[in-house]
Parts: structure tokens; sequence; C-alpha cells
């Protein structure tokens, strides 16, 4: 098997997923285990220390079963496979407030898949890629189960919401002055490749493509989008580079680097509004503003199980998003709208990554971010931490 690009980092990926096996087999007696994500697209990363390979980031494995297995247990196992590789198994979304830790936040994500139900999975890159961007470690080999979907167009926007969290996670006030502690270098520059790789993804899907590996996707961006953007394609081939190679990971200047991402991110995001919402917008302000305005009415159809019209008018669905946050955040203030408060996050720290250089842009952010999070006052960094507390606990359900 293949986790890797190289067969040094394979063999130890090995032995960590044998440990895995062997505690999922005894807690949850599978029919398939499939691990996923970075690992299991045979593209996952890692770094070589006085020779010796380390794993980085996450293990994200599904356990398939005919019964349910709930996310307490989950979490619960999860941790117990992260200690036994040694690591802490921590979320860094959950504590953002602390320095970042390579041992520390390196964690066994585990989630359940139903047997019963492989055949209507979501229309989401997530089912695509479990399909053809995954590797069985154990069991059946349930891929042929799953149906096939075609992607649709809202994952372009999906795919660049992550990073606007990412990017705020990864960098605060102090670091912004060049002040990094431990391994927070490293997890900046983790996420200013995501931020890329994401925007990769995010523009093949909107040319109606979408292919369940890194390489592959830079791949036909670049056939795509190569003459059009080649400066951006330039960064996005480097940042494939530094995610498959650990001796290629050689910026200098991070700080200035996270700039550039955000700025890059903020460029797709435009186009992909234009192209695929027709929404033209003067500066980041208009951009969010027509954003919030547009995307509560289109952006849901495709995961709402309703036809037509009755998707496109099933707004009750969104108020329930906003409950299942107030329930997981504690605050009330998000159910006295119907719009979907994941759009208010990412809009609102889209414009606190903008705040740093337009001061203007602080206000609105504060604003938005008042109707879903406990903020302290309209400093930079309170704003921030507003945004990542509603990112960790909406995000986090991992509902699409």
């Amino acid at each position: 098997m293949k986790y890797t690009k190289s067969k040094k980092a394979d063999k130890k990926v090995e032995e960590d997923l044998e440990k895995i096996k062997k505690v999922l087999i005894d807690e949850f007696n599978p029919i398939s285990i499939i691990l996923f994500g970075g690992f299991g697209k045979g593209e996952g990363t890692y770094e070589i220390v006085n020779g010796r390979i380390v794993p980085l980031n996450d293990y994200d494995v599904y356990v398939v079963t005919k019964n349910r297995i709930p996310d307490e247990k989950l979490e619960r196992v999860g941790e117990k496979c992260s200690a036994m590789l040694g690591k802490g198994g921590g979320e860094f979304v959950e504590n953002y407030e602390k320095v970042y830790d390579k041992n520390e936040y390196f964690h066994v994500d585990l989630r359940w898949l139903d047997y019963n139900k492989l055949g209507r999975m979501k229309r989401v890159n997530r089912t695509y890629e479990l399909k053809y961007g995954s590797t069985v470690i154990y069991g059946e080999d349930i891929r042929k189960k799953i149906n096939d979907i075609k992607i649709p167009l809202s994952e372009s926007f999906r795919y660049l919401t992550n990073p606007v969290g990412h990017l705020l996670l990864c960098m605060d006030e102090r670091r912004l002055k060049g002040n990094f502690k431990k391994d927070e270098k490293f997890y900046a520059l983790h996420h200013i490749v995501k931020t890329y790789l994401a925007c990769a993804s995010s523009l093949i899907i909107s040319a109606g493509k979408f292919e369940p590996t890194y390489s592959e996707t830079v791949k036909l961006c670049d056939e795509i989008y190569g003459k059009k953007f080649p400066e951006l394609m330039k960064k996005i081939k480097h940042a494939l580079d530094m995610k498959l190679h650990p001796e290629k990971r050689n910026v200098k200047d991070i700080v200035k680097a996270w700039f550039v991402a955000r700025d890059d991110l903020t460029f797709v995001m435009k186009f992909i509004a234009e192209k695929n919402y027709g929404i033209r917008s003067k500066n980041v302000l208009d951009l969010c503003r027509k954003l919030y305005k547009k995307l509560p009415y289109v952006y849901f159809e495709p995961y709402i199980p309703l036809p037509g019209f009755f998707a496109r008018a099933a707004f009750f669905s969104q108020y329930c998003l906003n409950l299942f946050y107030f329930i997981r955040s504690g605050y009330s203030k998000v159910l006295y709208g119907w719009k979907d408060v994941g759009i208010k996050i990412i809009l609102a720290g889209l414009l606190v990554l903008h705040g740093l250089d337009e001061k203007r842009l602080l206000e609105p952010a504060y604003d938005y971010i008042k109707s879903f999070a406990p903020v302290k006052g309209k400093r930079w960094e309170d704003l921030r931490k507003g945004v990542l507390f509603a990112f960790d606990k909406y995000y986090s359900q991992k509902l699409i």
C-alpha cells in the first residue's frame, strides 16, 4: 500500500496503522476500515527528524458497521489510538489560545460510515474521495457500493471556507510580529499549503470537474487555468511540492507567505462568486455583503434531499443548523435569524483577515461576530478569537 511519496515513510505509517487496526477491530468489530485524507490518497505529510520518519497532523479513518457508533465513543477510541502512538490526540481548533505542538495535536480522527446507506451518500467531495481517493486497510472493499455523484457547484465555495478559519487559527498578533514558538511556523506553513490546494479544488469544481487526489487536482487545474492565472498556478504547484516532499518546505518569511496566501484565497473567492453566482464585487466588504445576500437562497440546495422548488424554499433547514450551533455554543443570539450562521462565520473571518490592512473592516466584522459569538471588543485579536470560537463550534459538527 502507498500512503506517502516515500517508501520509508510508508513503512512507518504501516506500523502505526497496524496498531490502530487492532484497537478498532477490538472495539467495533467493523465490516471495513477505510483510511481517508492525505494518507488515504497516498499523499500524506511527514518529516524526517534525525533520520526518523514522523507522520504529521492526523490519520483520518472511517469505521464501517451496520450499527451506529456514537460520536462520543469514536472520540474516546480515537484518543486511545492517538495515545498508543505516543501522540496527544488534541484538536488545535479547540485550543486556539495555546502554543501549537506537533506531537500534542497529532490525532486519530475517527468517523462512522453506515454500511446500510453506502449507496445513498451525500453529494459532497468527501463521498467522491471515499470512493476514488481512499485506501481500504481492513475488511471488505465497500468503495464499490458507494454511489457515484456529480460534485455540485456549491462545493467550490465550501472548499474555501476551511482556509478562512485555518489562516486565522495559525496566526495571531504575536506571530504576525515574527515571534513563533514551538512548532507554530510549521503549522502556519501547513495551512498556507492547504489554502492553495483548496483553491485548486475550488477552481476545478467551478469548471465542472473534480479529482480525488492533490496531484491530479493540481494537474487538472493547471490544464484549465494555467494560462489564465499563471502566477497563482505557480504558487499552487509549489504548495503541492511542499505537501509531498519535506525537503521542499523552504519558505523563509512565513508571515509574508501568510499574507500572500490570504490575498490569493480572496482572489479565488471573488472569482468563484462571479463565475458561480454572478456576483461582481468592488472590494472585500462588498463581496461579503453580496455573498451573504445571495448564498442563503442557493448554496444549500444541492445538500437538501428535496426536489427542485422545495429544496430552494427549505429555509427551515438553515434555522435547524443555527439551532444545532446554539446547542453546542450556548449563544442564543444565533436563534434570532434563519440564515445559516456558518456562512456568516466565514464572511466575518474574511473581513477579519483583511482587517489587518483595512481597519475599516473591523466594524462590520464585529457586527457579524456579535450575532454568533461572545466578543470582548473590536480589537483585531478579539475579533479573531470570536471567529475561532464559532468556527470550532460550528464546523466541528461536520454536518456536510
